[in-house]
């Protein structure tokens, strides 16, 4: 039996009805009086079902009803119509929108004070509309940017009870066209391959091509290539790979993503929803009550010499940046905080969206066509991006690395007080300077000339594991100094040991002095932490063959 199981009923609709009166206040409880209540709610844990394949079945199925989550002291809700999320709402304060909009320094907390009383997010916004301050437009956004927020939170839970139920419809006044399938093929493909195998009870599940489905995803080579073998008959997701000649690995996380963005139908699995489950939501009777209402009305025309208030677009759009900005970024950042760009006191929410949006553009599959090396810095970025997700988006991982930070954070300031901050950062300046000069000759082929700007930025920067990596590779090139570069490229391992960059460049390095043994050893280690690298499988077969 899980916890949710445990709790009464009662205790969950008083979570609902604080939930409720919190947020939308005019949403309506009602009862099926022809169903047995128990044959209308099913209940689960996130460890059997996730959330994402949670949605995707209320997709496939087009259930009415919400679905209430928990993970820890955290709670949500999410309303479905037809299959298709319309909203949601959270007792985390970070979702609020006027917190929203206090941390992107769209209003201050004066402007908040002057504010009279308001008991919900509605009422907030509809008072800021009255006023000219937000336009209806404004509002649509903002609140598809607070339920789009609260279910990119809910898919990073590892662990969790869910319940789901047709006693709880929503109104129409209170429904926000959310990109419910793009979130979820974008959350698949930065899912590990292993936790991507997890979901399956055996490859023999079988798929078959889904309904319509529009062209608002671009999807990927691979997903591209599998989702056309599908056109003439199902398939088992075992022969997938024979077949199309995609690595299984590859074309089982392909498939996964295929099916959660709803191209395909998945067969022969222990789904949460069964068909007989499904049969009594689908035929659930309910009395909805009278459609509510957001009271959102139009600025008000300014009067003739009147100054015009500017209606404020309170959502910011992530800034875009450039991939050689995102590898610097990466690479170059002193904190956890640094590399996924948020600051020390962000909310753990934003943390998750600014973690979330840079996967999903600078994801590894994106760049197999961009050439080795770029790859190569790509996976280790992603790598690191992963880690520093991992430690920030929990309470207590966070609290021990911040911990373990603050001497750093407390050095940085002691520096700036003492004005010698801006004389380090140039020298920092200097080595970044130096390597792309280095880094840019070595590419070329030119490693004599690479070897002294790649020296003096691990001059300049002797804990940067990247400038050590390539000095190491420049030196190896000198038949004289390949005790040196092979020193360099360990400090780098040392500074930075899950980086699978330079664990292949001291492998490489180890086949080209002909030290076999050596190479298979680093090369296994680099497998013992990325089981599903590529070139290190490859590499490795070749040095057994």
């Amino acid at each position: 039996m899980t916890i949710t199981r445990k709790l009464s009923l009662n205790f969950w609709r008083h979570c609902l009805l604080l939930l409720v009166v919190a947020h939308a206040s005019r949403l309506v409880l009602t009862k099926s009086i022809m169903t047995p209540q128990s044959e209308l709610e099913l209940q689960g844990n996130f460890l059997t079902h996730p959330f994402a394949e949670l949605a995707a079945e209320i997709r496939e199925a087009k259930l009415d009803g919400s679905l209430r989550c928990a993970h820890g002291d955290k709670k949500c809700i999410f309303y479905f119509k037809a299959g298709r999320l319309k909203f949601a709402v959270s007792n985390s304060r970070s979702s609020r929108i006027f917190e929203r909009m206090l941390n992107r320094g769209k209003m201050s907390r004066e402007d908040i004070l002057k504010i009279p009383n308001f008991q919900n997010d509605f009422e907030f916004t509809s008072f800021l509309v009255d006023t000219g301050f937000l336009s209806k437009d404004d509002v649509e956004r903002l609140f598809v940017a607070q339920i789009e927020g609260i279910m990119i939170d809910a898919l990073s839970w590892p662990d969790g009870q869910w319940t789901f139920t047709s006693l709880v419809r929503l109104r129409d006044g209170l429904e926000f066209d959310i990109r419910v399938r793009k979130m979820l093929v974008d959350a698949a493909r930065v899912l590990p391959i292993d936790t991507v195998l997890r979901r399956f009870r055996s490859l023999n599940e079988e798929f078959k091509l889904g309904g319509k489905v529009g062209r608002d995803i671009e999807l990927l080579p691979n997903e591209q290539k599998l989702l056309s073998m599908f056109l003439d008959e199902p398939l088992r997701a075992r022969d997938l790979a024979p077949q199309s000649g995609i690595p299984e690995h590859e074309a089982v996380k392909s498939l996964y993503v295929l099916w959660l963005g709803g191209y395909l139908i998945r067969q022969e699995w222990n789904p949460a929803f069964s068909e007989m489950s499904v049969a009594n939501l689908q035929s659930a009777k309910l009395e909805l009550k009278q459609e509510a209402k957001l009271h959102v009305t139009a600025a008000p025309t300014p009067k003739k010499d009147e100054p015009k208030v500017e209606a404020a677009v309170p959502v910011v759009e992530e800034a875009a940046i450039t991939v050689d900005e995102y590898l610097d970024r990466v690479e170059n950042a002193e904190t956890y905080y640094d590399l996924i760009g948020v600051e020390h006191k962000a909310e753990i929410a934003d943390i998750k969206r600014a973690y979330f949006n840079l996967a999903k553009q600078f994801h590894p599959d994106h760049f197999h066509k961009a050439g080795d090396e770029m790859l190569r810095r790509v996976q280790a970025a992603f790598t690191k991006l992963s880690q520093a997700h991992d430690t920030l988006r929990s309470t207590d991982s966070r609290e021990t690395y911040d911990f373990k930070i603050r001497r750093e954070i407390a050095e940085k300031e002691k520096q700036q007080k003492a004005g010698t901050y801006e004389e380090l950062s140039v020298q920092m300046q200097q080595a970044n300077e130096s390597f792309e000069q280095g880094f840019s000759l070595l590419m070329d082929g030119n490693a004599e000339a690479a070897e002294t700007f790649l020296a003096r930025a691990a001059h300049f920067a002797p804990k940067n594991a990247k400038y050590r990596a390539y000095y190491g590779k420049a030196l190896a090139a000198n038949d004289k100094q390949r005790h040196k570069a092979e020193n360099e490229m360990q400090t780098a391992v040392k500074l930075d040991s899950n980086n699978p960059t330079y664990r292949l460049m001291l492998a490489e390095f180890f086949i080209q002095m002909n030290l076999m043994k050596r190479a298979e050893g680093e090369l296994n280690r680099l497998l013992a932490i990325f089981p599903s690298n590529r070139e290190a499988r490859e590499m490795l077969a070749e040095i057994k063959s």
